[in-house]
């Protein structure tokens, strides 16, 4: 018996597993995409780009495409910022450092939505404007405000994802040879200094950050399950909301009827969603490659 194909035998039920669930999507709704499809249509009329044309003239997409830009670049720099913060922090020997690291772990095990609706109007914000009016005599905060409910909404992704950085950062700190400290130490450098010059440097340089950047990036830029929990009180079911993201965008066109969207123009969303999401990974894995190739 001729073994020398046998390992692709193997593989073959994973290769149409990925087909079937992967690749077919695609085509299937690069197909709507060029039709006329709903539940007025049950049956797909072609009608070459008149969706991309209507996309593109849509004001609420755009809308909704720079609320989910700036909350992916939010999200995904607080979380960067913090989560180095705090793998610094335990690098360090300190005192309860594995009680500290345990307790900084357990954001990333909480569902979006418990996150979302902990960080919304209905949960601690009531009891903090209630601190604020009567017991310290200072004015409320208005969590109905547009940029504060994003700012909520970007802190509360944040706060989910920042364990994940935390600890690729403390891995790659652990990489580091410590006599690279020991001569900064030897030099004169202050724990600043060594930072700046030392820790931060190899760090951004490992590739395994920009692929982590790239991972986070993608799942920030389909984030549906927290600014879903907020649309209750910024929105509701209108359009072009200041936490509208295009998921959120596409579940409002999607349930409302009155929006009289067709699934076709949907998945033309649900495409170019994609496409800048392959864009935005083949930036980041590109510098990726190049750290590698230093090395």
């Amino acid at each position: 018996m001729n073994t020398k194909y046998l390992p692709y035998l193997f593989i073959i039920p994973t290769v149409v597993a990925l087909l079937i669930v992967e690749a077919y999507p695609i085509v299937y709704s690069l197909y709507l995409s060029v039709t006329e499809f709903s539940t007025l249509t049950p049956e797909p009329v072609f009608i070459g780009f008149d969706n991309y044309v209507r996309m593109i003239y849509d004001e609420n997409f755009w809308i909704s495409l720079r609320v989910t830009l700036l909350y992916v670049f939010g999200s995904v720099s607080l979380a960067f910022v913090l989560g180095l913060s705090f793998a610094v922090l335990l690098f360090r020997d300190i005192e309860y450092r594995k009680r500290l690291q345990t307790v900084l772990i357990l954001p990333i095990a909480i569902s979006p939505l418990i996150a979302g609706v902990f960080f919304s109007p209905a949960a601690i914000w009531d009891d903090i404007n209630v601190v604020l009016k009567f017991v310290l005599g200072l004015p409320m905060i208005d969590v109905y405000n547009a940029n504060f409910a994003f700012s909520l909404v970007v802190v509360a992704d944040a706060w989910l994802w920042t364990p994940l950085f935390m600890l690729v950062f403390l891995s790659v700190l652990q990489s580091i040879p410590k006599e690279t400290y020991e001569a900064a130490e030897i030099h004169g450098a202050s724990n600043f200094q060594t930072f700046r010059r030392v820790t931060f440097p190899l760090i951004i340089r490992s590739p395994v950050i920009f692929i982590i950047i790239a991972l986070r990036s993608i799942d920030a830029f389909r984030s549906f399950e927290i600014p879903f929990t907020w649309a209750g009180w910024i929105g509701a079911e209108s359009l072009g909301s200041p936490i509208d993201t295009l998921s959120l965008f596409m579940y409002k066109l999607l349930i409302f009827p009155a929006y009289e969207s067709p699934f076709s123009y949907i998945a033309t969303i649900a495409l170019t969603m994609l496409m800048i999401s392959l864009v935005i990974t083949t930036i980041l894995l590109k510098f990726s490659d190049m750290l590698w190739e230093e090395k």
